[in-house]
């Protein structure tokens, strides 16, 4: 009986060790991801391109007096109280949806050709550009030129049935020779709604420049950081 309860004790720490090595190995691959340079989207709130997406416009949702980012949370709220839903954006209030994501995705539109069109500021001869403000004319320009070739690769395309093309009026004639409706394709987003596709097109345009930027700034980093045993 004791040979038979040291063995069963001797089971149990085997089995919390391996417990114990399999969440430390957990914890050291979750360490080592979040260490990772920034990747796209699977970065951490350090990053530049998550943090920059998080400046575009968005809606928010007011129900009494509480305020939420969530939708369905609002809908919640709504049931609960038997109040509303308020639409928030840009800090405008909207009683109706369409008209506040109409707003949205204007304003939307505005914020990215802001940010991807230069500015020069007669006054103090610098030029802004994808948020950063240049005061030497030739990394104005090179900026400039970074974030165009980045924007102009993002476009539009259209789907109708099986039929894929990049003419918005070929796309007209198609859905109307049919019964197949037509869809706004940007990357690997598609809606039928048209509104949204503006809004998926702004927010492509916007990322893919906050990318070359990031990119580059990294690279130029890179290349300035001393070498080691230099």
């Amino acid at each position: 009986m004791k040979i038979k309860s040291s063995l069963l004790a001797l089971v149990a720490v085997l089995a919390f060790i391996g417990i114990s090595n399999a969440q430390e190995q957990g914890s050291s691959h979750k360490a080592e991801m979040a260490g990772k340079s920034c990747q796209g989207d699977s970065c951490d709130g350090a990053c530049p391109i998550q943090t920059a997406m998080g400046e575009l416009p968005k809606m928010n949702y007011k129900v009494g007096e509480e305020t939420t980012c969530c939708a369905k949370s609002a809908a919640e709220l709504a049931k609960q109280n038997s109040q509303p839903i308020h639409y928030l954006v840009a800090e405008k209030t909207y009683d109706q949806k369409e008209a506040a994501y109409a707003s949205l995705v204007t304003q939307t539109e505005e914020f990215v050709n802001k940010y991807v069109t230069p500015c020069k500021c007669e006054k103090s001869g610098t030029t802004t550009i994808a948020g950063k403000a240049c005061g030497c004319s030739v990394m104005a320009g090179q900026r400039t030129e970074l974030v165009k070739a980045a924007v102009d690769k993002v476009q539009m395309s259209y789907m109708v049935g099986e039929k894929a093309c990049n003419c918005t009026h070929e796309a007209d004639a198609l859905a109307k020779s049919g019964e197949a409706k037509k869809f706004y394709v940007v990357g690997e987003e598609k809606t039928c709604c048209e509104m949204t596709g503006r809004l998926n097109l702004a927010r492509a345009k916007y990322k893919a420049a906050v990318q070359a930027i990031a990119a580059a700034d990294a690279q130029k980093a890179k290349a300035e950081s001393p070498k080691v045993g230099s």
